[in-house]
């Protein structure tokens, strides 16, 4: 499992990025957020469609992708505004 890329969310925002996770060889997740929950750790969502969220994932799983999407956050420059 490993971050293909990480995005920084807008400045303000509970979206502390965006990120692209690849599973394994056979399944890769795109546009998942990074958010951040009053007085919580971060959390992950998966994007919508049709106004409805296309994934779910469990409590210890989101916290395993959590982490790793935000140690990837933090290794990024400050000024970074590109893809890692």
């Amino acid at each position: 499992m490993k971050i293909l890329s990480v995005r920084p969310g807008p400045p303000g925002s509970t979206t502390l990025a965006r990120f692209d996770l690849e599973l394994n060889d056979h399944l890769r997740l795109y546009n998942l957020a990074l958010r951040q929950r009053p007085g919580d750790r971060s959390w992950t969502v998966a994007p919508n469609a049709f106004s409805e969220r296309t994934a779910a994932f469990g409590e210890q799983f989101n916290r395993a992708i959590s982490d790793l999407a935000l140690a990837k956050l933090l290794e990024l420059p400050a000024d970074a505004s590109t893809n890692v």
